[in-house]
């Protein structure tokens, strides 16, 4: 790559805390060349990046992507490992929310992230734990492409836990940050980057969030950009579900039941898998009919499908490797529904 030294100033000016500071001085010259006479900061990060791998995109390049130059704060700089092609991708949704997700959470993200990655979505997060990791996570297990936004350099890891995670997602898909390399995550970045995932989609989808969820500076960023704003609803009594009513409650974002909802709003569609041909014996299709479109007790099956506990318990386990039932709690099940 050809370091300019028009490259090699939006470089430095990366290395100045503040946002604020860094607008003012790019704003102040015609050309970013003209803030510096000393390139040598700058020669000396561009030698770290060769030896970790890690390439820059600038606001000066043509791979840089229009949807981040139409914002108001767009960064000068990020810094990438990957694909760096995935930035320019126009059928993208961003999925962010709580750190402690539920059952629920955890249930609405395997139903609706495999259906975004059937339609081509890329799938925008920013790796933290809960809903940003599983989201990452079963979109590389689907087979999907996947950016990891992060608010700290990326020869860096935070969660440290998601080490595996990050390199992986940097082989393949892409992993950014506007934040050179060494730069720790500093409590004000994660504000900072959330602009970031919201503008490189077309949509922010967030399936738990609690009320004081970061993920909801994502969602006032994503409404301030004219992205779309897409939130499931959940109980009131749900801590974790605070954020996204409260947004329902505002008329902020759009009610989101299914994946095809989100998919509507985007014009996209993603065809149902035709059903699987099994051939199931006598007894695994009485407990099929016996368990219809509800979530019933296993000693009210004994009562619809005539069998016993043993023979009861044999049939449920076949039914479950099969992947055409699921256990609930409490001993209840239920029929997967087809996506």
């Amino acid at each position: 790559m050809n370091y300019d030294n028009n490259v090699k100033a939006l470089i430095m000016l990366s290395l100045t805390e503040g946002y604020g500071a860094r607008r003012k001085r790019y704003d102040s010259v015609d050309r970013a060349c003209e803030l510096y006479d000393d390139y040598s900061v700058a020669d000396a990060m561009i030698g770290k990046m060769e030896n970790a791998g890690v390439k820059v995109v600038t606001i000066l390049d043509d791979a840089y992507p229009q949807k981040l130059r139409d914002i108001y704060d767009p960064p000068f700089t990020l810094y990438y490992k990957g694909d760096v092609g995935l930035l320019n991708e126009s059928d993208s949704v961003a999925v962010v929310g709580t750190r402690k997700v539920s059952a629920y959470g955890k249930n609405i993200m395997s139903n609706f992230v495999p259906v975004f990655v059937k339609a081509g979505l890329t799938v925008i997060s920013g790796l933290a734990r809960g809903v940003d990791s599983i989201g990452h996570r079963i979109c590389l297990e689907n087979g999907g492409k996947t950016v990891a936004v992060v608010a700290n350099g990326i020869d860096q890891c935070y969660p440290p836990e998601n080490s595996e995670l990050q390199n992986k997602i940097s082989e393949q898909g892409l992993l950014i940050s506007e934040y050179p390399l060494g730069v720790k995550p500093l409590q004000y970045h994660f504000p900072e980057r959330n602009r970031i995932i919201s503008a490189l989609s077309r949509g922010v989808f967030i399936p738990e969030a609690g009320d004081r969820s970061g993920s909801l500076i994502t969602a006032d960023c994503a409404i301030e950009q004219g992205r779309d704003l897409f939130v499931v609803p959940g109980s009131i009594f749900s801590a974790q579900s605070v954020g996204c009513n409260k947004k329902i409650r505002d008329l902020q974002a759009t009610i989101t039941l299914s994946p095809q909802d989100v998919l509507d709003e985007m014009g996209l569609s993603c065809s149902k898998p035709h059903k699987r041909a099994l051939q199931l014996d006598f007894n695994q299709q009485s407990v099929m009919n016996a368990l219809g479109g509800e979530s019933v007790h296993i000693s009210e099956l004994m009562v619809r499908s005539g069998m016993n506990t043993a023979q009861l318990s044999s049939v449920l386990t076949q039914l479950e490797i099969i992947g055409l039932i699921r256990k609930r709690q409490g001993n209840y099940y239920e029929a997967v529904p087809e996506l």
